[in-house]
């Protein structure tokens, strides 16, 4: 015999309609509309915890990690202006670090909270970023750690391909 609500194997959201059960499972899913807006230098704490939540685990296992190293990198990263904080809601997700040119786009980091990953909010400002700068007819480049293979599977899932590598990142490029 199968499971069926009348036997209480299954939540009760599932003793509606079959759409209904869609409809609920699709909105549940989905990822508020984001926003970006210019971070304030009220915002370093927040860089530099998203910044080390994100980035520690592969820091150290390619070089090493040391706190006041990466707590300069995070100021020297603010000081060039263009870090934007990643915002759903009144929620701050992460942040993203924009280098442009007249011909590219880099994605310099893109940096999500683990608790707010694998949600496609990741996914979403991607794809907004490949529609943006391929309707500027620009390339759309960035670099991810050998060893971040979820990121790399993600990015190449998104059309990038490598076009480059270092001894710690691949280079790619859409």
């Amino acid at each position: 015999m199968s499971p069926s609500p009348r036997h209480g194997r299954f939540p009760k959201i599932l003793k509606l309609k079959h759409f209904e059960v869609n409809k609920f499972t699709l909105y549940d899913l989905r990822m508020p509309p984001y926003s970006t807006r210019k971070a304030l230098s009220s915002d370093l704490n927040f860089l530099t915890q998203v910044h080390h939540t994100t980035l520690k685990q592969y820091v150290e296992k390619i070089w090493h990690w040391e706190e006041s190293i990466q707590d300069e990198f995070v100021k020297r990263e603010f000081e060039t202006g263009r870090i934007e904080i990643i915002q759903a809601g009144n929620t701050d997700f992460g942040y993203l670090h924009l280098a442009k040119t007249e011909e590219k786009v880099q994605i310099v980091n893109i940096l999500i909270l683990p608790e707010h990953q694998g949600k496609g909010l990741g996914t979403t400002i991607i794809k907004d970023l490949i529609a943006k700068t391929k309707s500027a007819n620009m390339t759309l480049e960035l670099g991810v750690f050998k060893i971040n293979t979820k990121a790399k599977s993600l990015y190449e899932k998104l059309g990038f391909k490598t076009f480059n590598e270092t001894k710690t990142h691949y280079q790619m490029r859409i």
